[in-house]
């Protein structure tokens, strides 16, 4: 996927074409398991030789053990380069780095180790530029997992140790919409879905409790083929690949707005989209589980970009 609408770019009207020309290779740590989405800012004084790794893994290791201390727990702080992640979207961008906390009580006879904090900070970027600035290091994105209290102090640690923001990376309803769009797109016809796999959509209604919701589903057989038809009507060349830009999707929300309205009765221009579910993905907020390479890749981007938007400065 070459470039990406995100949420707070509105005003430009970017072609989005999915192309898949390399497959790109995931630990499966990464799939098959719920993540945290946070964005970082620049990352300054950031080395990623081994003898910095260590001296940082050694500096997060006091900090924990002085905000978690419990009695007769012992933590442990790893960091290191994810070499597994070979391909990556540019050359330019620096490997993933891996994070891990553990906690382990003394106590216990049997080995009690267990992770308590997983983060993976990363940069999967697309054709934009971003303004560099001397000794710093761009990972916009981080995927975590992790106790709630172990998450806090991992973060406020490294926020002061490489002088960055890290902040929850939560998607809207724009976003949704788009990341439904991305991910349905079919690139070959190996990865058309199958005639029964659904999308969920999960719409949050004014003024009432969240767990008053509405569960809208559809084949993605049918949301592939209308999008297909919006994007054919409003081209002016064919093309056998499906590019769409912000009106296309636009018109992908209202049509299925009008249809639900159609068939159902229900007005979901007053809903919010908060949550979608498919076969290869499921986002809520800033959460999110993807089972495949593919379409990790092209949440990736999105996310990316959302990101570079919200904490990084653009070149003009």
């Amino acid at each position: 996927m070459e470039s990406i609408l995100p949420h707070a770019s509105h005003i430009i009207n970017t072609m989005c074409t999915p192309r898949t020309r390399t497959r790109q290779r995931f630990s499966l740590e990464l799939l098959n398991k719920t993540w945290t989405i946070f964005g970082v800012s620049m990352l300054f004084n950031f080395h990623q030789d081994e003898i910095h790794l260590k001296q940082y893994a050694k500096r997060l290791k006091e900090e924990v053990t002085s905000k978690l201390s419990q009695e007769a727990v012992v933590y442990d702080v790893e960091f290191c380069v994810m070499e597994n992640v070979t391909q990556r979207p540019s050359p330019l961008d620096p490997p993933p780095i891996k994070v891990e906390v553990y906690a382990e009580n003394s106590n216990i006879q049997e080995s009690s180790k267990k992770c308590i904090y997983k983060g993976i900070f990363l940069s999967w970027r697309t054709t934009k530029n971003i303004v560099t600035i001397f000794n710093s290091v761009t990972l916009p994105l981080l995927l975590c997992r992790g106790t709630r209290s172990a998450i806090g102090v991992v973060h406020n640690t490294l926020s002061l140790l490489f002088d960055c923001m890290i902040i929850s990376l939560s998607v809207q309803e724009d976003d949704l919409i788009w990341l439904v769009a991305i991910v349905i797109t079919p690139t070959n016809k190996e990865q058309y879905p199958k005639s029964t796999d659904v999308i969920c959509m999960e719409y949050k209604i004014p003024e009432l409790p969240d767990s008053d919701t509405i569960t809208i589903k559809f084949k993605i057989l049918d949301l592939i083929k209308i999008l297909t038809v919006i994007v054919k009507d409003q081209s002016d060349e064919a093309s056998v690949e499906i590019s769409f830009n912000l009106e296309h999707v636009e018109n992908f929300r209202e049509f299925l707005y009008s249809q639900m309205l159609k068939t159902a009765g229900l007005q979901l221009g007053l809903c919010t989209l908060y949550k979608i579910n498919l076969p290869t993905f499921s986002i809520t907020g800033n959460r999110m589980k993807v089972m495949n390479p593919d379409t990790m890749n092209r949440v990736l981007l999105y996310l990316n970009e959302k990101a570079l938007d919200i904490l990084h400065t653009l070149e003009a």
